[in-house]
């Protein structure tokens, strides 16, 4: 538990020093109050040897025995009776203290700033909300592109960025890695394309598009732009809106459960529906592990991730 010394630790004008450690007070309170080397070793997770070592140094610093040793039976000498209670308040207001060190953190509210896709889940973040709360983590965030994402992590504006995957050098300016993927599908109001199944990439084009990035993003900009005409809106509600009221068609996470929306659903397109998804990436400014929201952060978004059921219908809206 101890494992520093108290070093010259002055004591007014005196110059007095303690040469003795914590761990040497801790392993004599212990044996005092367990009575047995073995006992003691056990309860502090040391070995025997450890402990004995510790109980002579400390009576060699104070020049007398704190044990009389009849074989393997230790009995306290007057000297060790008189310091045992004070040995056993040091260590209860040292536990204290130590009780009191661990909740410091406990009582500090740290804060952190986090932009995210508009297609990572919801019920994603609403659970790493909720557990970094748990660690006294608040949490300020917002949707925003990659160009804003990278833009905002720059200017310190946000600590963390969850977006799309673009599979290119970052330089040294910005850190990574992965969190998890996102499938997508193409939809669109039943009365849109209600003669061609399956679409074909001219007549996708011929309709307006509804797109949730206001520039090209990774596989956003290789398999879905393809309309010559784009409508943005990162909103949940008026793309939905937009969606039902057939002003154009839409590629969009599943876990969106736009099948689920009034009149909308998946459409079938000629250049096929199998494996199309999007990775998303975690992304940060070098040196931001000093701090510890952030460096919480980091450990926690891919377990949470993991975890959360990302392919589950988001009725958020």
């Amino acid at each position: 538990m101890w494992g520093n010394p108290i070093n010259q630790l002055h004591q007014g004008a005196d110059m007095a020093y303690l040469s003795f450690t914590f761990a040497q007070i801790e392993a004599f309170s212990t044996v005092a109050a367990l009575g047995t080397v073995s006992q003691a070793a056990k309860q502090l997770g040391k070995d025997r040897a450890t402990v004995s070592e510790l109980i002579e140094f400390l009576e060699a610093a104070l020049g007398y025995a704190l044990f009389s040793r009849q074989g393997r039976t230790l009995a306290l000498t007057p000297e060790g009776q008189r310091l045992k209670r004070q040995a056993a308040l040091l260590m209860r207001q040292a536990q204290a203290f130590d009780a009191a060190a661990r909740h410091v953190r406990q009582g500090i509210s740290d804060e952190i700033s986090l932009v995210y896709d508009p297609f990572v889940p919801r019920p994603f973040l609403c659970r790493l909300i909720e557990t970094l709360a748990e660690s006294n983590i608040r949490v300020s965030a917002w949707s925003a592109s990659r160009e804003e994402a990278e833009a905002a992590l720059a200017s310190g504006e946000v600590q963390l960025a969850l977006c799309q995957a673009r599979h290119r050098s970052l330089g040294s300016e910005m850190a990574w890695r992965s969190v998890g993927l996102v499938e997508l599908d193409f939809y669109a109001a039943a009365s849109l394309f209600a003669d061609e199944q399956p679409v074909s990439l001219f007549d996708l084009a011929s309709q307006p598009q509804l797109v949730m990035h206001p520039a090209p993003d990774g596989v956003a900009a290789k398999q879905g732009r393809i309309a010559d005409r784009t409508f943005y809106t990162n909103d949940r509600t008026l793309l939905r809106h937009m969606l039902e009221s057939g002003q154009g068609w839409a590629f969009l996470p599943k876990h969106f459960a736009a099948t689920s929306w009034r009149d909308v659903k998946a459409i079938d397109v000629e250049v096929g529906n199998l494996a199309l998804s999007q990775m998303i990436v975690m992304l940060w400014k070098p040196g931001m592990t000093m701090n510890f929201a952030v460096s919480e952060a980091m450990k926690i978004v891919p377990d949470v991730w993991a975890e959360s059921a990302v392919t589950l219908a988001d009725h958020a809206g």
